[in-house]
């Protein structure tokens, strides 16, 4: 419900905006849209929701559930505001549809993303790497000069904020996997107390 306020609130614009007295603040408003629009933002809230449900089965359903009500309340705040027409519901129908098919892999990545070692690896760089290559896929670095300065700038900016995101999402991953792995051969390494005590405490058999 936050993602789908959240991007409700960066569609609402002032009435100097469309008429270009207020290009910085157009230029700022298209720059959050277009992050909190992002494809791996959205594809990110599935993941989220089986990571936290942790069971495979409920990662399928949660990833399923939580884009479709994310849609349904940011389209149906919006109209209640008339920020959008009742057409929207029609107009925005392949979004619905896309949801519910991509909704319940993405939440067995989710619960995949939580084991530990290199297993878990490929799950967890998922939506740290779609947000590093997002913006060259779409291209937003290559923006026609025929657009708005706003649309341009703020394509760029975005993309910016995306791979910076991503990279540091990948670095994190990658630190805190390597840090995981130098703690799990510590303890594979190290003896257990249990035995330690148990040789020192043994009696020595007596002589007589």
């Amino acid at each position: 419900m936050v993602l789908a306020l959240l991007s409700l609130a960066s569609n609402v614009a002032t009435t100097s905006q469309p008429s270009g007295e207020a290009d910085g603040l157009l230029t700022a408003r298209w720059t959050v849209s277009k992050v909190l629009n992002a494809g791996v933002v959205w594809a990110g809230l599935p993941v989220l929701s089986g990571w936290l449900v942790r069971q495979p089965v409920h990662g399928v359903l949660a990833g399923v559930v939580a884009p479709l009500t994310a849609l349904a309340v940011h389209y149906g705040a919006g109209q209640l505001l008339d920020v959008f027409a009742p057409t929207v519901w029609v107009e925005n129908a392949g979004w619905f549809a896309i949801a519910a098919l991509t909704g319940g892999p993405l939440g067995v990545v989710g619960v995949v993303a939580r084991r530990r070692g290199l297993g878990g690896l490929p799950a967890r760089l998922t939506v740290p790497a779609g947000a590093l290559l997002e913006p060259f896929v779409l291209g937003v670095f290559t923006v026609p000069d025929r657009l708005p300065r706003p649309d341009r700038v703020s394509g760029v900016l975005s993309g910016l904020v995306l791979v910076a995101a991503g990279a540091a999402g990948v670095v994190a991953v990658a630190v805190v996997g390597a840090r995981r792995g130098r703690d799990d051969g510590r303890a594979t390494r190290s003896p257990r107390p249990d035995d330690e005590t148990t040789a020192v405490a043994a009696p020595r058999p007596r002589l007589r």
